[in-house]
């Protein structure tokens, strides 16, 4: 659809001051002028990085803007766009979407994600979002329990040899990760969509790598059965978190994964004093051990996404 004298553009350098006055459009009026004062300096520092912003111009006036955020290993995060209300607001998101989409796309990003919470999940933001390209797919349960207590022993269970990452273990670790990703429920949607490479540097980046605190656990006589955990702090919380917990499909269904979840408790109780993870609502497997282990929910997401191919 075209809109007249509307111009959707990636936010110049010296429009960005103004473009946040409409991301932050939302924010109550008396404290909006110091709310975009503190995230321009922080532009300026270099702290917050604003050149995915995407901003929709009318008669040379900013009524529109969309942030985007490229991650390392083909993953963006973005967020639903800040748009005036009035005429054509709604064809003015959709659009900033698609252009921000494509030139994702043309940067070889593989995957765009945007988080809503649940009282956003049916509000303008999910419609605009959807109408986008990034619909609903599903959403994540956030759990967190003490690492005080381990959990309840189960003297049944094998146990795994765990071993951290380094160079003599990457290969075996690399050969391990993929196929835990075989038949997962988590997230069944980004099955093959990025390259081992792509996951391991995500994973590197966004979770203050620290190799010591990804595990490679096999089973003794069957090498066929193993897990990876990868651990991280979380930011600005004395805790840690299970970026990730997989096992192969032949690990799966013997009660393994609280082995594996009581490994990670073990690990953290050493450092913090919580564990934090998110689980797939769909994955009632998961969902299942973790609540069992002690888990409580304490936040909820929907997940927006879409497939840049």
């Amino acid at each position: 659809m075209s809109i007249p004298h509307l111009e959707i553009v990636a936010c110049p350098s010296e429009d960005r001051l103004e473009a946040l006055g409409v991301l932050y459009g939302k924010v109550e009026e008396r404290w909006r002028p110091s709310v975009v004062a503190d995230a321009y300096a922080e532009v300026l520092s270099g702290e917050v990085d604003l050149s995915g912003l995407w901003i929709a111009r009318r008669r040379g006036r900013i009524v529109g803007t969309f942030l985007t955020l490229a991650l390392p290993g083909g993953a963006a995060a973005v967020w639903a766009p800040e748009v005036e209300s009035g005429w054509n607001r709604s064809a003015i998101a959709v659009g900033l979407i698609h252009a921000a989409m494509q030139d994702l796309k043309n940067k070889g990003i593989r995957l765009a994600q945007a988080l809503l919470s649940p009282e956003d999940d049916t509000s303008r933001a999910a419609r605009d979002l959807t109408r986008g390209g990034l619909p609903r797919v599903t959403v994540l349960t956030y759990l967190e329990r003490g690492t005080v207590d381990p959990l309840p022993a189960r003297p049944d269970l094998p146990r795994f040899d765990w071993r951290p990452f380094d160079s003599s273990t990457e290969s075996e670790f690399r050969e391990v990760l993929k196929r835990t990703y075989e038949q997962s429920l988590d997230m069944p949607e980004l099955d093959d969509v990025r390259s081992l490479d792509d996951i391991i540097a995500g994973h590197k980046a966004l979770n203050r790598f620290e190799p010591s605190r990804w595990r490679l656990g096999r089973l003794p006589g069957e090498p066929k059965a193993s897990a990876v955990i990868l651990l991280a702090e979380v930011p600005d919380k004395p805790a840690w978190e299970v970026a990730y917990l997989g096992l192969t499909p032949e690990a799966r269904g013997r009660g393994l994964g609280r082995a594996a979840l009581s490994h990670a408790r073990d690990l953290a109780a050493r450092e913090v004093g919580r564990l934090e993870l998110a689980v797939d609502a769909r994955n009632a497997p998961a969902d299942r051990l973790y609540r069992s282990a002690g888990f409580t929910a304490f936040d909820r997401r929907a997940v927006h996404l879409t497939i840049l191919r």
